[in-house]
């Protein structure tokens, strides 16, 4: 037999379906629930009828009525038992929920899209909880959307949007307003392919920057600027090596002190990986023009940002990434990374080295390499092109 709280589940599960009638204009009411089978125990099947009426409509004026039936039993003769439940009214419906002020609430924003945006009487439909969920916020995401709609593809940092709000409330409400953004907006004004918000809707990226040092400190000796340790924008970094510094060696190096222990090196530039995107290095076109030498952990990740880089610039060689190097310095090794076997572009050698790496788990990091040996290794290397 059903329970007042089995029935407030119920009614719960129906709640979408009850704002998405509204929304059409349809009457989703009365509500009903066969009540099932009650107790053959006299004194329980008692209890069970009382806490039901309980509830009802009947002593709460809200929620539930009770249909009752005449029911004919061997024992007792003709009996008066509950047979349905039913929910008459919206406002009956609500109340037994206790809704009624959010879906006046629902209600009220539904009118403020509508009146802006009718375009998303869909998306409404499919998303009613988000509306809910949204409360408060729809003035506000409203204005963004209009802006977008009037200036798609904006290409200005968020902060120098002319809309009268804070900054914040774009980044926090990102995934809202894409999903409304994606509804309104032509798709030529949608970069589908994008990996975030920004991108995505013609919004500029904060710049990811690259670190390098000018191991013959070139900018002292082309410009008299005393500057070789610098962190630029990718575009900007493509402009200094292809247009004043080409260098003729490049150094792409994973630790930080190993990047800044780099030794000198006549027309050679380091740069500082520190485990960034090797996309990032996809624009800079003057490395194909130089010989590009990555040192990296020899670790299954290592060996996956090296294969990432040579799938970008094939000419790139490896430094101390061998089994000389792993057997040399076996006592340092640890328990490495996970791999996901990003391995397409390696040498024979290397394929070699990895398989024992990632089939034992290892990591042996640069960190562990002396200084002399590196510079010993790097030097032999240079002199090898």
């Amino acid at each position: 037999m059903l329970t007042p709280d089995d029935i407030l589940k119920r009614a719960r599960r129906k709640y979408h379906d009850v704002l998405r009638a509204w929304l059409d204009g349809e009457d989703f009411l009365p509500i009903e629930f066969p009540v099932g089978d009650l107790s053959k125990d006299l004194d329980k099947r008692r209890q069970q009828i009382d806490a039901l009426r309980q509830k009802s409509f009947e002593i709460t004026s809200k929620g539930y009525v009770i249909e009752w039936g005449t029911v004919k039993t061997r024992v007792l003769g003709t009996q008066t038992m509950p047979q349905r439940i039913i929910i008459k009214t919206l406002n009956d419906y609500l109340e037994l929920l206790g809704k009624r002020t959010e879906c006046n609430r629902f209600i009220a924003d539904v009118q403020k899209i509508r009146q802006k945006f009718p375009s998303l009487e869909q998306w409404m439909r499919l998303h009613p909880q988000a509306v809910i969920d949204n409360y408060g916020k729809w003035d506000n995401l409203l204005l963004v959307c209009d802006y977008f709609t009037k200036k798609p593809r904006p290409h200005v940092y968020t902060r120098e949007l002319p809309i009268p709000i804070h900054t914040k409330f774009i980044e926090a409400n990102q995934h809202i307003l894409r999903s409304l953004l994606d509804i309104l907006l032509p798709p030529e004004n949608i970069h589908q392919d994008a990996p975030n918000f920004n991108s995505r809707f013609g919004l500029k990226e904060k710049p990811s920057l690259v670190r390098l040092r000018l191991l013959e400190e070139q900018l002292e000796w082309h410009y008299s600027i005393r500057i070789d340790d610098l962190s630029l924008p990718v575009d900007q970094l493509a402009h200094l090596l292809s247009e004043h510094i080409k260098p003729r060696h490049i150094l792409i190096v994973e630790n930080q002190i190993n990047f800044l222990t780099l030794p000198k090196v006549i027309s050679g530039v380091g740069i500082f990986g520190g485990g960034f995107a090797v996309h990032l290095l996809r624009d800079i076109r003057w490395l194909n023009q130089c010989d590009v030498i990555y040192w990296g952990d020899i670790d299954a990740h290592g060996f996956e940002i090296l294969s990432d880089l040579r799938g970008l610039f094939p000419h790139v060689r490896s430094l101390m990434m061998d089994r000389e190097t792993l057997e040399a310095y076996a006592q340092y090794k640890v328990k490495g990374v996970q791999s996901h076997e990003r391995f397409s572009y390696l040498t024979e050698a290397e394929r070699l080295v990895v398989q024992d790496v990632v089939a034992n788990h290892w990591r042996l990091e640069q960190e562990h390499i002396p200084q002399t040996y590196a510079n010993m290794r790097l030097k032999a290397l240079l002199l090898n092109p």
